[in-house]
């Protein structure tokens, strides 16, 4: 047995109608089912338990709202109480129960649930509109499921901006409506109509209407017996995981494209990665598209009220939407188990080393970032078997790029005492996955970019947020100063201090994916090295030169960048690299291992007013008697 007996417990709310039925579900989770994810693994049958875990959350949730709502005088404004909203999602219930027990399910009711919790209770500084608007989403879901259950029904529900979302079904655009306003919904038999302001849009049971309504998008794909079934939701209020959003109705004209990418995607981790696929067909049921980020940075999201949903933005190919599909899946079930169980206890004293982030990280949010990268790694482990030409080239540099990270990280959180035993076993089952792939062999250019792209990654993190012990810069600075060599000191390891300055960490990875992956495209970057920033945000002519190998170049353009910032991280970062390529010593070494401390110095003899040394000199000072 890989875990514990059993993990935790989510309690149901007592049926919808809040009638005794009986005693509550108790949900457990298989130790098998543990010892998968533990590994960052999964299949069918774990989804389906966390699933089932997820529905007693999510009527809690509902619950929870109703009882928050009756505290609040006239919460629901224009709209009936929502008692009136429940009892008709009750009714429904009764009809069908797994059709509104899969509505209940839709990852955005979640978001909605939690939203209007934090809301009730004034822990959100984001509300722009009335309270009842927001309350009104339960009248809204009401509706959906009576119109998909075939109950006969009258119900008013919010109009936001000009627009009615009814979750799962679609939308009805509404512009004469003012911008916080109420339709009326009727319906019976798996029709209805909606009226407001003089408009009437009819729509039933598919998702289909008349003039004015905005169906919402699903996309079906099967691919050697496995389906991926999601909806493309650019309409629905809490979509974005954090606060009301309106409708991006622009997407509607991409949809053939995001249908197309999705398609080969799911193709892709089909034939690549089964057993990542599995996994996702079960529980991935919403894809919120969002508009291109900058190449190699895509941007995606999810969040653990939302289980079964996650934000991406429009991806260049598909094996960038697969490699995300599976980033994003290893954080939703991993929202899942900690539905069930805590990881951890408390915090370290310190934010701690993320790689893929340029910030410090609370050890919570480290341990989201390693879960899905083990499934990273996995994808690229299994998609650099099969790719060839450029994208041959990128799935080593990915694999050999996070392999090495994700097994520092593990191996630096394994021990923190704030780990549960839940926690610990997790970690331990992440760091066994981690440790087969250590020795797996990448080809040279690869593994020596993605080596760089990783030093390149700490130096500038190490030089924005740490600060080096007070004592050890002040014995520096008075030795420099008279004249003696560095003296031995205190092994203090540095504090945190978050950098908010602290963006696009990952320069020199971008820069060696442009050069991997589209030999052309570089070329034209290299034909105009002080415009590459406009193309590669946080990227200047000594970066592109390093790339490049012009590592003399580099280094006269970080030395230059010194002596008008001296501060520069990246500019210290890079000389680091540059020391170590071109003259390995006492230089390089300090500018490895201790970048914030030669900076700190550096700062602090200018401060004083100290004639400013050479830095490469100052390092080599700094670092001359260090084995």
């Amino acid at each position: 047995m890989t875990g514990p007996a059993f993990l935790g417990e989510v309690v149901t709310a007592q049926h919808l109608a809040a009638e005794p039925v009986g005693r509550p579900a108790r949900h457990r989770l298989d130790p098998h089912h543990f010892g998968a994810l533990a590994t960052g693994a999964a299949d069918a049958d774990t989804i389906a338990e966390l699933l089932a875990a997820e529905s007693s959350w999510r009527k809690i949730q509902l619950r929870a709202v109703l009882d928050a709502a009756a505290g609040v005088a006239d919460a629901t404004g224009p709209l009936p109480p929502v008692a009136e909203a429940w009892r008709l999602l009750v009714a429904a219930q009764r009809r069908d129960r797994e059709t509104v027990e899969k509505l209940i399910l839709h990852p955005q009711v979640g978001t909605w649930a939690g939203y209007a919790l934090r809301r009730i209770r004034g822990t959100t500084v984001t509300a722009t509109g009335p309270l009842w608007v927001d309350l009104g989403y339960l009248h809204a879901l009401a509706v959906a499921a009576a119109v998909r259950t075939g109950c006969d029904f009258t119900m008013r529900v919010p109009v936001r901006g000009g627009f009615v979302v009814l979750p799962t079904l679609g939308g009805a655009q509404v512009p004469k409506a003012h911008e916080w306003d109420e339709a009326e919904v009727v319906g019976g038999g798996g029709r209805a109509t909606l009226t407001v302001a003089g408009t009437v849009i009819e729509f039933d049971a598919t998702g289909t209407g008349t003039d004015g309504w905005v169906p919402l998008p699903t996309v079906r794909s099967t691919v050697g017996g496995h389906t991926l079934e999601v909806t493309l939701d650019f309409i629905d209020p809490y979509r974005n995981l954090r606060t009301p959003t309106a409708p991006h109705l622009d997407v509607a004209a991409d949809v053939q494209r995001w249908r197309e990418l999705l398609e080969q995607a799911w193709a892709l981790l089909v034939r690549v990665c089964p057993d990542l696929a599995v996994p996702i067909a079960r529980g991935l049921t919403s894809v919120v598209p969002q508009p291109a980020a900058e190449r190699f940075r895509t941007m995606s999201a999810s969040a653990g009220d939302a289980f079964g949903s996650m934000i991406v933005s429009e991806p260049e190919d598909a094996p960038e939407l697969a490699v995300t599909l599976v980033h994003e899946f290893q954080h939703i079930k991993l929202g899942g188990l900690l539905h069930l169980a805590p990881l951890i206890d408390g915090e370290p004293p310190h934010r701690l080393y993320a790689p893929w982030r340029d910030d410090p990280r609370p050890l919570g949010g480290l341990i989201q970032g390693v879960y899905a990268f083990v499934g990273i790694v996995e994808f690229w482990r299994a998609y650099r078997q099969v790719a060839t030409g450029a994208a041959a080239g990128l799935a080593h540099f990915e694999f050999a790029r996070w392999r090495v990270q994700v097994w520092a990280t593990l191996t630096m959180m394994r021990d923190l005492p704030q780990l549960t035993d839940v926690g610990r076993h997790l970690v331990a089952g992440l760091t066994s996955t981690a440790e087969g792939w250590q020795d797996e062999p990448v080809p040279p250019d690869p593994l020596a970019a993605a080596r760089a792209a990783v030093a390149d990654h700490r130096a500038r993190w190490r030089t924005h947020h740490l600060r080096p012990a007070p004592e050890a810069v002040s014995a520096l600075v008075v030795a420099w100063t008279a004249g003696h060599p560095a003296p031995t000191v205190p092994d203090v390891a540095p504090a945190v201090a978050a950098d908010a300055a602290a963006r696009r960490l990952d320069t020199r990875a971008v820069l060696e994916l442009w050069r991997i992956t589209d030999p052309e495209g570089f070329e034209r970057l290299r034909t105009d090295p002080s415009a590459v920033g406009a193309r590669v945000s946080g990227a200047g002519p000594a970066e592109l030169a390093l790339v490049c190998g012009e590592v003399a170049e580099a280094q006269a353009g970080y030395l230059t960048a010194l002596s008008a910032e001296p501060g520069s991280p990246a500019a210290w970062a890079g000389l680091g690299l540059t020391a170590g390529a071109l003259r390995p010593g006492p230089a390089a070494n300090a500018l490895r291992d201790r970048p914030e401390l030669v900076r700190a110095v550096h700062l602090a003899l200018r401060d004083q007013g100290t004639p400013l040394p050479e830095p490469l000199e100052l390092a080599a000072w700094i670092d001359a008697d260090t084995p």
